[in-house]
């Protein structure tokens, strides 16, 4: 096993973040958690606001939803887009994407009611959030972000 280098210079810190964040796994989670912590933020506000915490619970998701395709097309499957990909596939993607986001919601919204019975609404909104990270990240590699070629058909992923 190698031993862990500190960087000690900032070019070597950079090149360490760099290495990190080409990682797929490690961009999905910042996405994620951006958006996670953009969705606790709006239910918290909702919920203060008089919004019944289920109903602000779905809302906060919805938002959260658009924002993550964004920033999932752009930073963590950047390497799937291709030319190919104009408006009618794009749009395509999108819709496969809204209806893997229903199953996460489903899954998170589930996990939700269930802690929210006996913990408050945020740390059950944070514990739902995580449960469905994982189903919404095989979702998303595997059906929503696929690379079609100009034929329509898949084509094989080169990973990053």
């Amino acid at each position: 096993m190698s031993e862990l280098k500190i960087p000690t210079t900032p070019r070597e810190a950079i090149a360490l973040v760099r290495a990190a964040y080409s990682n797929r796994v490690m961009r999905f989670l910042t996405v994620g958690g951006t958006c996670g912590l953009i969705q606790l933020s709006i239910l918290h506000a909702l919920v203060v606001s008089g919004v019944e915490e289920h109903l602000a619970y779905v809302a906060a998701f919805v938002v959260s939803m658009e924002l993550n395709f964004a920033l999932n097309q752009t930073f963590t499957w950047r390497d799937r887009w291709s030319p190919a990909l104009r408006s009618p596939r794009l749009l395509a993607r999108l819709a496969v994407f809204h209806i893997s986001a229903t199953t996460s919601l489903g899954i998170s919204l589930s996990v939700f009611s269930l802690f929210n019975l006996f913990i408050w609404y945020m740390p059950a909104a944070a514990i739902g959030i995580c449960v469905a990270a994982t189903t919404n990240f095989l979702l998303n590699d595997r059906l929503v972000f696929r690379l079609w070629s100009s034929s329509g058909a898949s084509a094989t992923i080169a990973e990053p």
